[in-house]
């Protein structure tokens, strides 16, 4: 079987500025292992927090950004305005289905509930046949645990199966991350989730 193909990855992160210094740091790994793969990144196009770090890193190294952002969204403020390309989309759903539709690849750093919103919808997406994209969950400094802990009450409840592990990957640092999607290989899945 031939190598998956990735050239653009999207991430889903927080834009907050408060959070731990740590988070900064890995976040910045990434786009630098990122842009050393050639990877564009694709993601909300803010230039705060996590998402502006993974820019930043990426542009500082080399590689290209993408940023999709909703109209109402457009705030000087909020917006890197050092993008290599952005779109402006109508709506936030809009702007989710474009950076699914780019992407080859999606990354859930650290984030708030957005974040998590958009990691469970291709999640979702991936379990119903509708792609077969890696998605990585990015553990750092733990951050993930508890989540992961209710994944398994998940499992143990059957409210999902056990297959579906294979639907993410976790990784606890850059190099995790970027070793997954190099050796990345669509699984198998039992889409027949409602017998």
């Amino acid at each position: 079987m031939s190598a998956y193909k990735i050239s653009h990855v999207a991430v889903y992160c927080a834009s907050s500025r408060d959070i731990e210094q740590h988070y900064f740091t890995a976040a910045d790994q990434l786009g630098e292992l990122m842009a050393k793969n050639k990877w564009t990144l694709v993601y909300g196009g803010g230039g705060t927090g996590l998402m502006g770090q993974v820019a930043n890193s990426i542009q500082k190294h080399g590689g290209k950004t993408l940023g999709i952002t909703p109209e109402v969204l457009k705030i000087d403020a909020l917006m890197n305005a050092h993008d290599d390309e952005q779109i402006i989309t109508h709506d936030m759903p809009s702007r989710k289905n474009k950076m699914i539709e780019v992407a080859d690849a999606f990354i859930a750093l650290p984030g708030g509930f957005g974040t998590l919103e958009e990691l469970f919808e291709v999640m979702t997406l991936k379990q119903l046949g509708f792609h077969q994209k890696p998605i990585i969950i990015a553990n750092f400094h733990g951050y993930y645990d508890q989540l992961l802990d209710f994944f398994e009450v998940l499992y143990a409840e059957k409210f999902t199966k056990q297959t579906y592990r294979q639907l993410y990957h976790i990784a606890v640092d850059a190099e995790g991350i970027v070793d997954y999607l190099k050796h990345y290989v669509p699984p198998d899945l039992d889409r027949h989730w409602f017998v």
